[in-house]
């Protein structure tokens, strides 16, 4: 399946539930580079490091491969640093396209460097965990994360190409792939009743990565980000939704340290808090809340904050998030399926006693 992202000046493709060893056919479709460079982690190194090179080398791929440690916590501008030496050692020239070959991390910094070195390179996403297929490799977002939050450094990179193998997911650890399930049950309370009810009724065999509902919730997922995206590529007016559960959850992320708490499991403590804030202020219903913090209770999902953290520290890394305006903190807040509010004003007393509620 071709999903076509068509944002202004950087149209692209998501190829949708091809095998990787697919790749070669395509990949000359998306430049007539002879070299390119990849960037992986150890994790997918050790799972595909071997075939994609081999995948590469028949497609008549010149590959500089790049292997980093996997993990959150580097994330960060060392390693962005260490990636661009290595690009100039090996004389990676202006137009040789960067591929991000494994999760969101990876994405997120391929992506970044792709778009600094030499002022922007071709860039091409291979997701190979659930939150990048149905997120973050979709939209152009990148970025580092600062001690004081994630992707405080970044830039908006779309890339040439995605290609997103559904096969890889059956390679995640479970506990990778139930955090995945955070960012799609997020897509599912911004698109819909619908989305919602299929996430509903078909999470048990999602939860065993059936081949059939996981592509149809991938492919979903992807539709629904492209067409906001489309819609408002810069994040200037809708494209805000997207970050429902993300005040609370980057800075649960940050202040449980890097890597402690995964990306979708700080998202859904914070669909949770943004769903209490919203009944609170008489915009959802207590069935609602009580309906989606099910739902992702199903998928094992936490829906708490965890003990160890201090509230208030947890609130002062909110005024870092790249949502404040006027040194006011604002939330994407739920009303009803299909329903979300962006940039609204939330007073820190109301958040706070959200927060203490969640402990």
């Amino acid at each position: 399946m071709l999903i076509d992202i068509n944002v202004p000046y950087s149209d692209y493709k998501v190829r949708v539930g091809s095998p990787i060893e697919d790749l070669k056919d395509y990949i000359r479709q998306v430049s007539e580079a002879g070299r390119m460079y990849l960037v992986t982690d150890s994790n997918v190194g050790e799972l595909y490091g071997t075939e994609i090179k081999n995948i590469l080398k028949d497609a008549g791929i010149d590959l500089v491969y790049k292997e980093i440690p996997a993990g959150e916590e580097y994330k960060n501008f060392q390693t962005a640093e260490s990636i661009i030496k290595d690009m100039c050692e090996k004389k990676i020239e202006r137009f040789t396209p960067v591929i991000g070959f494994g999760g969101g991390v990876i994405g997120d910094l391929a992506g970044f460097v792709a778009s600094i070195y030499m002022r922007g390179l071709p860039f091409i996403n291979i997701p190979t965990s659930l939150i990048a297929q149905v997120d973050s490799s979709i939209g152009g977002k990148t970025g580092v994360n600062l001690i004081y939050g994630k992707n405080l450094v970044g830039t908006f990179c779309q890339p040439v190409y995605v290609y997103t193998d559904i096969d890889f997911l059956n390679t995640l650890k479970e506990e990778e792939y139930r955090s995945g399930l955070g960012e799609v049950i997020k897509h599912a309370v911004i698109k819909g009743e619908n989305f919602l009810k299929f996430m509903e009724e078909n999470i048990d065999p999602i939860l065993k990565i059936n081949s059939g509902p996981a592509g149809i919730m991938v492919a979903e997922c992807i539709k629904i980000k492209g067409d906001i995206v489309v819609a408002d590529e810069k994040e200037k007016g809708l494209r805000r939704i997207l970050n429902l559960g993300h005040t609370f959850g980057h800075a649960i992320e940050t202040v449980s340290g890097y890597g402690t708490l995964k990306h979708g499991e700080g998202v859904s403590i914070g669909m949770v808090a943004a769903l209490m804030i919203s009944e609170a202020m008489g915009k959802c219903s207590l069935k609602f809340v009580t309906r989606i913090k099910n739902l992702l209770q199903r998928c094992s999902l936490p829906v708490t904050i965890p003990g160890n953290i201090d509230i208030k520290e947890l609130v002062e890394y909110m005024y870092m998030d790249k949502k404040v305006r006027d040194s006011k903190l604002r939330f994407v807040l739920p009303v009803s399926p299909g329903q979300v509010e962006a940039s609204v004003g939330v007073e820190e007393d109301l958040v706070l006693k959200v927060a203490r509620k969640l402990v």
